[in-house]
């Protein structure tokens, strides 16, 4: 992973390592455009961070696989708020 950009191989690989509890993974999606291609270096590993989120589908079947939770922060919300 360079500096969080890229994250395939890292996502594809903390699925089945987490441990129990919340945690908190994100990614650095964006489109491809010129003004992108121009601002940052590292442009194409945020293209691919788009492609596994949106068209990738066999992200959602190894996150299905390795029995992570999906939540929102509205959801992580209420169960701080609960006390979970």
């Amino acid at each position: 992973m360079n500096n969080g950009v890229g994250s395939r191989r890292a996502i594809e690989k903390i699925l089945f390592d987490l441990r129990p509890g919340v945690t908190e993974v994100y990614l650095h999606p964006a489109a491809d455009t010129p003004e992108l291609r121009a601002l940052a270096p590292d442009w194409a590993n945020r293209v691919d961070d788009l492609h596994l989120l949106v068209h990738d589908t066999a992200l959602r079947a190894r996150v299905d696989r390795s029995g992570v939770k999906l939540i929102g922060f509205r959801e992580l919300r209420e169960l701080q708020r609960a006390g979970a």
